[in-house]
């Protein structure tokens, strides 16, 4: 199916990880069914997928596991 971003790219099947930030925790979803254009890399999910994210996200099912990350400030050079 062609993208509706770039007009150029097909959308392809792909599982991808999915990212979020929930009460300044970030959160990380693996596995995920998406299209994704091979053009311009637009990704799309489906409405099925849309609300099972959403029920991960807020209900805080228990993590498969738990990954330290750094963070760091964006600060503009002189």
């Amino acid at each position: 199916m062609t993208c509706d971003v770039c007009a150029i790219g097909e959308r392809q099947p792909q599982l991808i990880r999915y990212s979020s930030t929930m009460n300044d925790r970030l959160v990380l979803i693996e596995h995920v069914p998406a299209d994704v254009c091979d053009r311009c890399g637009e990704v799309t999910f489906s409405p099925d997928v849309v609300e099972r994210l959403q029920q991960v996200v807020w209900q805080q099912e228990s993590p498969s596991r738990v990954i330290e990350t750094p963070v760091y400030e964006f600060r503009k050079t002189a």
